[in-house]
């Protein structure tokens, strides 16, 4: 009798266990963040026009706030953020030209920040190439950089151009691949842009281990997502290692968190005024609201368990935030030797790890909170060449399905 009552209670607890898997939970951070809703600055949105230059903010991405001429010569664009205060990621992009042939200085004058991203310049926005002389202002609040006009626009940008059209057309491109399954709107942002999802796998995805890949929570972070795109290139191959993984794990794909931040140029905010990688605690914003609500819906409907959850970011350095070694989750040491894996692959290239406790409503510790996952943070260095953004990012896909196959 005591043997059935022990074998009663542990089947209790399972389906206790499993009943809290799939309901969304709150949790009391020691580092809480108020992300109820607070006012953003629209930039005015337009060409505007000194002598015959012309810079334009009329597009997608676009983040220029006031253009003035300084002197014959010397040209400034203002910066500054959707509103304050900020993290200091002072995203700009503009179209410039000229109706005669001029050479000036263009100063990129930024309000609440310094100067962070090397300008790149585009005549197609396609192909891109960063501006090299540069001349800093007092403690590096401004930047100029001489430059060449003409009739032709020239986009200049602090990173590459990726706004929410050309996500979905690069989401788009990959649907015509074998283990491209599934691909849907989960909601909508504030301002009603799409919020994307799409499945990589094999056949049904019920009962299968789920791994979460998010990007673009913060929209200056190009790299971050160019680190996304390079590693869900190598899931997609068609080969031996691919094909075993997907019998048993499933990739849920979020490529783009915060559309209104992308397409509205913003530094860090979403369309409310929120960072939205402070909201993984309270839901309060209809992008994280979402996201979360249909993870935990379809993961209960295909009774799949979520095992990792790894976010797409950009910072000054290459970067992995994961968990302080006394914290258990459901991959025991996976983070530990996955990173070391990868960064065998691209030696001597080396990557810094940050561990720390659950403290803040960030993705990475929601996955703790809510699946008992492991969450990662994948960071990305501003300046980190593309190849070796490619490199990494392929040898970590490789490794995790290598290393997810021993689990």
């Amino acid at each position: 009798m005591k043997k059935i009552l022990g074998l009663l209670l542990i089947l209790l607890t399972l389906q206790a266990c499993k009943t809290n898997y799939y309901t969304r939970k709150t949790y009391d951070f020691k580092k809480p963040v108020d992300t109820r809703d607070k006012k953003i600055d629209f930039q005015k949105k337009g060409k505007f026009k000194i002598d015959e230059i012309t810079v334009a903010n009329d597009f997608d991405g676009a983040r220029m706030n006031a253009f003035s001429k300084i002197n014959d010569t010397l040209y400034r664009v203002e910066i500054s953020p959707e509103n304050y205060p900020i993290n200091p990621s002072p995203w700009y992009a503009f179209k410039i030209s000229s109706t005669v042939d001029k050479d000036i200085y263009l100063q990129l004058n930024y309000l609440h920040a310094k100067h962070r991203y090397n300008p790149k310049i585009s005549s197609n926005r396609k192909d891109w190439k960063k501006i090299e002389a540069l001349y800093y202002g007092v403690d590096s609040v401004s930047v100029s950089f001489p430059l060449h006009l003409n009739a032709k626009p020239q986009w200049i940008a602090a990173q590459k151009i990726i706004n929410s059209t050309d996500v979905k057309h690069w989401v788009d491109s990959l649907s015509q691949n074998k283990f491209f399954q599934e691909q849907k709107i989960v909601g909508k942002s504030v301002l009603g842009r799409d919020i994307p999802y799409f499945r990589i796998g094999e056949g049904s995805s019920e009962n299968k281990k789920v791994i979460i890949l998010l990007s673009r929570q913060h929209p200056p972070e190009v790299t971050g997502f160019m680190a996304l795109q390079y590693f869900v290139s190598e899931l997609l191959k068609d080969d031996a290692l691919t094909r075993n993984f997907y019998k048993k794990y499933d990739i849920w794909v979020f490529p783009l968190l915060n559309p209104d931040g992308v397409d509205l140029g913003h530094w860090r905010h979403n369309a409310h005024g929120i960072d939205l990688n402070r909201d993984w605690a309270y839901y309060r914003q209809p992008e994280i609201n979402a996201v979360t609500d249909f993870i935990i819906r379809k993961a209960k409907q295909g009774k799949n368990q979520v095992v990792l959850g790894i976010d797409f970011h950009s910072t000054f350095k290459d970067i992995y935030y994961v968990y302080n070694e006394n914290i258990s989750t459901q991959l025991p040491d996976f983070q530990q030797f996955w990173t070391s894996s990868i960064d065998r692959s691209v030696y001597p290239f080396k990557t810094k790890y940050v561990a720390s406790d659950i403290l803040q409503p960030v993705s990475k510790n929601w996955f703790k909170i809510q699946f008992d996952a492991n969450g990662i943070t994948y960071e990305v260095g501003d300046n980190t060449p593309e190849s070796i953004i490619a490199k990494k990012s392929k040898a970590a896909a490789v490794a995790l399905m290598d290393l997810l196959m021993r689990f």
